[in-house]
């Protein structure tokens, strides 16, 4: 059976290869791995959404040529880099850099080095009205981008309500994108489809989560959010999480096996448009 993460983030610097190889041997098959930002590529021009993405890249490979995982990558620009940009540079020029990161994102999945935009979106702390509207501006940028090149969106959020579902899709219909192209990362459990207006939930793999989450019924996604990074630990969830988790409960008859294939193999291939071994 496929096993999917929906949201992992791997850095060469510190666990890296050696953590997708926990996620493999506690049986998981595939991954989106998601750019997030580096402390040591610090982004003050759009050249250096270049030399991030690379990174990102790299590791991807290091990990498809040390396991036999399924590597799926996500990127684009982290929206909290939108407030140091505008500290440092003014508020025109990091809105053009942050667009630039986007198009350059955009290249690489039309080179098929992605099959995503993420995590995109806007603070998930309160901001300002302006920079709330200057990252939701950047967002339906996104999914213009997204609507051209047939991708998905990975959402970096603030935690959704059935509200905030309904705002996201009317962006995606502005766009022309697909509503079942957007991925609400780090999602609250709301799957029923009058709460999520077509989006796709990526929940925790917790289990009070997934126990309300599957009240909706299995159209949703499984995520560690791991970060990779020893100075936070216990932030996330361990990158074994989501295979271990998933076998427990089919085991336990939390899930059942159809639901499984849901959640890892038919709501991915369908919302990403790849497909999973």
């Amino acid at each position: 059976m496929p096993i999917f993460d929906n949201h992992i983030h791997l850095r060469a610097e510190f666990r890296g290869v050696d953590a997708a190889k926990d996620f493999e041997r506690a049986g998981g098959t595939a991954i989106l791995l998601t750019h997030s930002p580096y402390d040591e590529i610090p982004i003050h021009r759009a050249e250096d959404y270049d030399k991030a993405y690379a990174k990102t890249l790299a590791m991807a490979e290091a990990v498809r040529k040390a396991t036999h995982v399924q590597v799926f990558v996500a990127l684009g620009p982290y929206p909290v880099d939108f407030l140091g940009l505008q500290g440092a540079i003014g508020r025109a020029p990091a809105i053009e850099v942050m667009r630039s990161g986007i198009d350059r994102a955009a290249e690489r999945i039309a080179a098929q080095e992605a099959v995503a935009f993420g995590e995109v979106g806007r603070p998930h702390f309160p901001v300002s009205d302006e920079i709330l509207a200057t990252c939701n501006g950047l967002l339906e940028y996104t999914m213009v981008r997204a609507r051209e090149l047939g991708c998905a969106v990975v959402l970096h959020t603030e935690d959704p309500t059935p509200a905030t579902f309904a705002e996201f899709a009317r962006m995606a219909s502005k766009a022309g994108l697909d509503p079942g192209r957007l991925v609400k990362h780090h999602s609250t459990p709301f799957t029923k489809p009058e709460d999520t207006h077509g989006l796709v939930p990526s929940i925790l793999a917790k289990e009070n989560l997934v126990e309300e989450a599957l009240k909706g019924g299995p159209r949703f996604l499984l995520e560690t959010d791991y970060i990779d990074d020893p100075r936070r630990p216990g932030a996330v969830l361990g990158p074994a999480t989501v295979p271990r988790k998933t076998k427990a409960w089919i085991a336990n008859g939390l899930l059942t096996e159809d639901q499984a294939q849901v959640i890892h193999r038919e709501t991915p291939e369908r919302t990403y448009g790849f497909q999973i071994r």
